[in-house]
């Protein structure tokens, strides 16, 4: 709501007489400007440069070969297509009764994606509002949003709360996507690695884990006690990680 103040009709004398003398201020500031150079021009302030907008393709499933609005934000840096379908083959394809948890969302195309190959629902994480604002349209675009739930949150900070934060989550196999900014696993690596092993130690039997690294990042090295099958996919690595059933 926009609010303005009423104003006395009885001032209507001495605002003519401010107008006059703000008049004459003016015009002599104008001529004392002609009459002064400047020593040097002022830069001029490079207009930002707007993001190119593009789509992303789901590869395969119920909703494949359709296609999401991606705003081009560099910041953003979603998972490449063919990356993207090499991971999926590591998974097995299709995900059939498990729940797809996206911890960094950006664009959201892999929960998404999930769906798309069978999974039950998911959740995405997103620091960005506007990055959330656009899953959502994509969402509603794919008729996917009553089974992918979006959080406008500070993963690294959900992350602290994981036993609260998951106990509504479905008993069934979890498929967490760990695929965030690069400078994250240098810049928090020890905030990150913590919260993803203890999340993976929460999940259910049959869970997946899915890690997008730098090629300089060794995961086997920081979670040991993870078995990993790491895979090049330039510029980055993809580690894999299945959770098998507690022997009997």
């Amino acid at each position: 709501m926009v609010r303005f103040d009423a104003m006395n009709v009885d001032d209507d004398n001495d605002l003519e007489q401010d107008a006059e003398d703000v008049s004459e201020q003016v015009l002599g500031m104008s001529r004392r400007a002609m009459r002064e150079k400047p020593d040097r021009e002022k830069p001029v302030r490079p207009i930002p440069q707007k993001f190119s907008p593009t789509k992303l393709r789901i590869v395969a499933g119920q909703m494949g070969g359709r296609k999401i609005v991606y705003s081009g934000d560099p910041a953003i840096r979603p998972m490449k297509e063919k990356t993207r379908e090499s991971v999926f083959s590591l998974l097995g394809g299709y995900l059939y009764g498990t729940f797809a948890v996206d911890l960094f969302g950006g664009t959201g195309i892999l929960a998404m994606e999930s769906v798309s190959r069978g999974a039950e629902k998911g959740v995405v994480f997103e620091l960005s509002r506007p990055a959330v604002v656009t899953i959502v349209d994509n969402l509603k675009l794919l008729r996917l949003e009553t089974q992918i739930e979006v959080h406008n949150v500070d993963t690294l900070r959900w992350l602290r709360s994981i036993e609260a934060n998951t106990k509504n989550w479905p008993k069934m196999p979890w498929v967490i996507y760990c695929c965030p900014p690069y400078r994250l696993w240098k810049e928090e690596s020890q905030r990150l690695l913590a919260g993803v092993s203890e999340l993976f130690a929460a999940a259910p039997a049959g869970s997946w884990l899915v890690c997008e690294t730098e090629q300089d990042f060794e995961m086997a090295k920081e979670l040991p006690d993870i078995e990993w099958d790491i895979r090049k996919y330039n510029p980055a690595f993809v580690a894999v990680a299945h959770k098998s059933a507690p022997a009997e």
